[in-house]
């Protein structure tokens, strides 16, 4: 097996795995344990070791698994939640790419919802990345 398939091997397991946690917090209402296996399966895009095609690969299988989550902060909402304090929690996130990732994904969200201004949004995630 050539190297990059073993890395990609072994990313798209720990993706998986993170996934099938995070679907589980969220089946739970469990809105930490969600974020912290989120940003686990995000953290397997901080990678140098793939080549742009395999990286592709695994990128793909995250965002898949972004869109559910996306869906629980919605579901979140209509909870109650607001968008502002969702966005506040995602930003604990330890590593930059998986905090990013989840800002944008709740961002996306919040200026959709008309919340708050999305240029203050936008100035926020520039100054992130």
């Amino acid at each position: 097996m050539e190297e990059q398939d073993k890395f990609l091997k072994e990313a798209s397991t720990s993706v998986k795995k993170n996934a099938y946690f995070m679907s589980k917090a969220m089946d739970e209402d469990n809105l930490r344990e969600a974020l912290r296996y989120s940003a686990a399966m995000l953290g397997e895009l901080r990678t140098s070791y793939l080549s742009p095609q395999k990286y592709y690969e695994l990128y793909m299988q995250v965002f898949d698994q972004l869109a559910h989550l996306e869906s629980f902060f919605a579901d979140e909402h209509a909870k109650g939640r607001t968008y502002s304090e969702l966005y506040e929690l995602v930003q604990h996130a330890g590593n930059v790419l998986p905090r990013l990732y989840l800002m944008v994904a709740v961002g996306c969200l919040f200026i959709r919802s008309g919340e708050g201004s999305s240029k203050e949004l936008l100035k926020d995630l520039v100054e992130v990345s």
